[in-house]
């Protein structure tokens, strides 16, 4: 009887152990996919800022001199109202 006793208490220590370990290798995992998640918000604010007209429209003036185009700098495509499929798909 008393050989099935310490059986029964190592395996239940060892179980113990067990669920320890993998709660706490759950909390370490939890606490990465959250710090990921943070990263990536923060990683597509700076693509949202990157992107922004505001800032693309400054760089083509400050950096490469350009500026919207005057009317007779515009030229029209015949077409061009039904779309770049349609107006390739016609031609």
């Amino acid at each position: 009887m008393f050989p099935v006793l310490i059986v029964m208490a190592i395996s239940t220590v060892w179980l113990r152990l067990s669920i320890v370990r993998t709660t706490y290798e759950l909390d370490q995992t939890e606490g990465m996919i959250r710090n990921l998640s943070q990263e990536r918000d923060q990683a597509e604010l700076r693509l949202t800022g990157l992107r922004s007209p505001r800032r693309l429209q400054g760089i083509a003036k400050i950096k490469f001199g350009l500026s919207q185009p005057k009317a007779d700098q515009v030229i029209h495509l015949r077409g061009a109202e039904k779309g770049i499929g349609g107006a390739i798909a016609s031609h």
